[in-house]
């Protein structure tokens, strides 16, 4: 006997959708020749636990269809339900609205109902009856409760319910009594401040980081939607406080740029860096800051204050490497020397015998510069008075940093490190968890974004350059030329200015 265990799906091969409801859940589940490959099972919220028997029943198939739909659609099918009068449902003439809505989307499918005695469909039976431990750590929030009284009290709102309900706007739909736009974005009234209290947490909590204006748009339209949206965060990010207090002053270098070529692939080119001389913060002083230059994602690590090339490789194996494999370069502005210890231990510690050299190439991106400045500021807004709290905030900032949408690439270090964004305090209180591509569409689709991205970064470059260079003059140093070479007090403290002769290299 073969254990029922999930497994891919064959496109050649015909469906099967099970499905079943009970009075306060549904559940189905998809089969190919009597072999499960995806189970489904949620709650019946306050107003479907109102429907009728068949409209239970209905709703299980409506929902399990939707659900698959990216298997089913284009290809024939059977769904079998336990309810007889379901089994009927395709030729049924007189329809309510909500039965009208569900034909119009099962239209889209070439399937067939069919009755399945109870006794025998025990699988979506089983599932429909297991809301109970499934909700045991779903979260839940008052502020869909508020925002279906909210569209009650603004006047815009109401204007949009009547078009919605009259049929003349496919923008916006209804459900459950949260008023939905394009996008599966949630409509915010103006109403009891619920539109500032969502600005609120978009950029002032720890999981968003005080982003600027154009971040935080992005992370408010990932589940919200009012009218003049973009005005609103403007206004509210230009007035905080904890910006204006905390922002570091930009100041530009001298000399042109010289841009590094862009990556093929992510974690095939990492730029590394330390920020240094920071309070004591659970044995740690410092902190390595690894960033991927292909996806911009960022990893925070907690390191001692005095860390040599063999501690930073132990760190870089632990977080980095175990993750995304071994990059094909590490660029720093550390003393080549320390780079070579550190490869020379990462490979030791691989447990590789494979001999490599490694070459100086006097180059740096300021990546990572850019990530410690941000890092630096994130701290700042959140640290406690006496600042050695630091190192319990590096998860949550890593997090916060990289779903924040990167504007040279347009989309967030997650989405293209790893397919997707991330599942956040906002997706998870409005109740929205979207769709389950193919694992096949997914892949392609993560190709094509990695493309863009790689296009997105290429033009940004030179953009980048373009600007950079105007601010700029073109210094050039010759050998035996006296130079002032500026340290930083607080890292080299027995020097503040030294004074070199440039070399020939």
């Amino acid at each position: 006997m073969e254990e029922p265990v999930l497994r891919l799906p064959d496109l050649s091969k015909p469906f099967e959708v099970h499905t079943d409801a009970s009075d306060f859940a549904i559940g189905g589940v998809l089969m190919q020749d009597g072999h499960p490959l995806a189970f489904e099972s949620r709650k019946l919220n306050d107003t479907e636990r109102r429907y009728t028997v068949q409209e239970k029943e209905m709703t299980a198939v409506v929902h399990c269809l939707r659900t698959w739909r990216h298997y089913l659609l284009g290809s024939q099918f059977v769904v079998k339900t336990d309810n007889v009068a379901t089994s009927y449902f395709q030729s049924q003439q007189k329809l309510s609205p909500k039965q009208a809505r569900w034909q119009d989307f099962l239209a889209e499918f070439d399937y067939k109902l069919e009755y399945k005695q109870g006794k025998t469909n025990v699988v979506a039976d089983a599932l429909s009856r297991k809301a109970v431990l499934a909700a045991v750590t779903q979260p839940q929030s008052s502020l869909m409760q508020r925002i279906r009284e909210g569209l009650l009290h603004d006047p815009q709102a109401k204007s949009l319910l009547e078009l919605v309900k009259d049929g003349k706007t496919r923008r916006f739909w209804l459900d459950d009594g949260i008023l939905y736009a394009t996008g599966k974005r949630i409509y915010v009234p103006r109403w009891d401040n619920l539109r500032r209290e969502l600005l609120k947490e978009c950029h002032d909590s720890k999981w968003a980081g005080h982003p600027g204006t154009h971040r935080t748009l992005a992370l408010m339209s990932e589940a919200y939607y009012w009218p003049q949206m973009r005005e609103d965060v403007d206004s509210f990010v230009r007035t905080c406080l904890v910006c204006q207090q905390d922002k570091t002053l930009q100041k530009q270098p001298g000399g042109l740029l010289e841009p590094l070529l862009v990556p093929t692939r992510p974690w095939e080119s990492l730029s590394m860096d330390f920020i240094v001389s920071l309070p004591k913060s659970e044995g740690c002083g410092s902190i390595l800051v690894v960033v991927d230059r292909f996806t911009k994602y960022a990893t925070f690590i907690p390191a001692p204050a005095d860390c040599n090339a063999e501690e930073a490789a132990r760190l870089f194996l632990k977080h980095v490497v175990k993750y995304w494999g071994i990059p094909k370069s590490i660029i720093s502005d550390r003393d080549t020397r320390f780079t070579g210890k550190l490869w020379t231990e990462l490979f030791r510690l691989l447990g590789s015998q494979l001999n490599f050299s490694t070459s100086f190439h006097p180059q740096t991106d300021g990546q990572t510069e850019r990530v410690n400045a941000l890092l630096e500021l994130y701290l700042r807004h959140y640290v406690s008075a006496n600042q050695r709290d630091w190192a319990k905030l590096l998860d949550v900032a890593q997090f916060s940093y990289n779903l924040q949408q990167s504007e040279s690439t347009g989309s967030s270090p997650f989405e293209l490190a790893t397919g997707q964004q991330p599942i956040t305090p906002n997706t998870v209180v409005s109740g929205y968890t979207g769709s389950s591509p193919a694992a096949y569409k997914t892949a392609k689709e993560w190709q094509v974004t990695n493309e863009l991205a790689r296009a997105q970064l290429e033009k940004a470059t030179r953009k980048m350059k373009k600007w950079a260079d105007k601010h700029r003059r073109d210094v050039v140093f010759q050998p035996g030329d006296l130079v002032f070479v500026k340290l930083n007090p607080s890292q080299h403290k027995s020097l503040e200015i030294a004074q070199s002769i440039v070399e020939e290299i």
